[in-house]
């Protein structure tokens, strides 16, 4: 008798290692390519302070900490979120016009919540949240690539999200990790078909980023067609098909209004503290940001002959997006098509400028990319390296916070 209660014991304590284990293994290319790109931009980081700052005419405004290995990857907008995670949003413009209202909350804040519980600096908890975002995210879009497509493209779009040119800003102090994370887990939850907690995820990527709201775009593909067939049962007057019509619109509906509500809250406090509904739209006046026809911004610098030295990397990054997105086009994914489509042409639709960077997130993008690579192996291994060494050379601009990076 104590023997055979011995034995279960023991089986019992080996089931969460096993099951570590197995999980360990089944994504093993995410903690592979994670661990093996975050060490390398590392690296360039360090050395870039060591052998190449000092010599050179640019040098970041911002210092954020102390720590060699932690300044890097506080650039840019660094600055603005972390004054928003400690002093909340401002009553006025800045002198030059310049605003914290243009950024969502939800990453500052949360930042700020993490840094009051483990007694840590602001910075560091944001640098924390972003990188286990962006692993956590890692993690979903390999599910969501198997899911959709097959366990080669899963392995190959999660290479090229961390080797990809720019991508060390998922470990920085910038949201886009933490809105990757929210995004990819609401495309793993409609195709589930759970609804409620697919909006919640929406809700988090509203108040992430204003791009969220592509999103619903998404939800209403993925229930487009459960409510088709559940309104011809109605029709066909089959038993109970009524209920299960209503009950599914309540689900659906609930998911719909949070990321709605959540925008819509948002806009409430900029109204009560601003004045300002949409306040974070007309500020971006102040970063000479106007809004015309999106294909034409790739298109000015070919017609005008000349190309800033800044917009480079991102018309080159505009001209791949349009190109994979028609790739979605050709493989009929409609629902990744609808997403990518809203999460390439509104922000091109402000400038080319920052665009590389806001193109990141736009997952179904990387899952195209990974599904034409993923039967090409040296194709695969060639555009890695390239985008690993251009990372390496934009990393190396980042840390210097040269403008090609903003």
């Amino acid at each position: 008798m104590e023997g055979s209660q011995h034995l279960a014991v023991e089986r019992s304590d080996a089931l969460p290692r096993n099951a570590i284990l197995a999980f360990l293994h089944r994504y093993r290319v995410v903690f592979i390519a994670f661990c093996a790109s975050r060490l390398a931009l590392l690296t360039v980081g360090l050395m870039t302070q060591v052998f190449i700052e000092p010599f050179s005419t640019h040098v970041s405004p911002l210092r954020l900490t102390d720590s060699a290995a932690l300044r890097p990857w506080g650039q840019w907008d660094s600055g603005w979120y972390m004054r928003l995670a400690s002093h909340g949003y401002a009553t006025h413009p800045e002198p030059d016009g310049q605003v914290n209202w243009v950024f969502f909350p939800f990453y500052p804040m949360l930042s700020a919540g993490i840094a009051k519980v483990t007694h840590l600096p602001i910075f560091t908890a944001m640098l924390g949240l972003s990188n286990l975002s962006f692993l956590g995210a890692l993690i979903l879009a390999h599910r969501f690539a198997r899911e959709m497509f097959d366990a080669r493209t899963a392995d190959v779009t999660v290479a090229l999200l961390c080797t990809v040119p720019g991508s060390y800003i998922f470990s920085s102090a910038y949201t886009e990790s933490l809105f990757l994370l929210a995004l990819t887990a609401c495309l793993v939850l409609l195709h589930a078909k759970k609804w409620l907690a697919a909006g919640a995820c929406a809700a988090v990527a509203v108040l992430t980023r204003n791009l969220g709201l592509g999103l619903i775009l998404s939800f209403a593909v993925a229930v487009t067609p459960g409510l088709w067939t559940l309104g011809r049962d109605v029709l066909e007057r089959q038993p109970s098909s009524g209920h299960r019509l209503v009950r599914e619109i309540v689900r659906v509906g609930g998911g719909l209004a949070l990321p709605v509500l959540a925008l819509a809250g948002f806009c409430l406090f900029l109204y009560h503290r601003t004045g300002d509904p949409l306040a974070f739209v007309t500020a971006q006046k102040a970063w000479g940001r106007t809004f015309e026809f999106p294909l034409l911004r790739p298109l000015a610098p070919i017609i005008a002959g000349e190309l800033p030295d800044g917009d480079v990397v991102s018309f080159a990054a505009a001209w791949l997006s349009m190109v994979l997105v028609a790739a979605l086009a050709f493989m009929r994914r409609w629902s990744l098509l609808v997403l990518a489509l809203f999460l390439t042409l509104v922000p091109m639709a402000s400038g080319l400028t920052s665009y590389a960077r806001y193109c990141l997130v736009v997952l179904p993008l990387f899952l195209a990319a990974g599904r034409l690579l993923a039967p090409r192996p040296t194709a695969t291994l060639a555009t890695l390296i390239v985008f690993a060494t251009l990372n390496g050379f934009l990393m190396v601009a980042w840390t210097l916070c040269m403008w090609i990076t903003a």
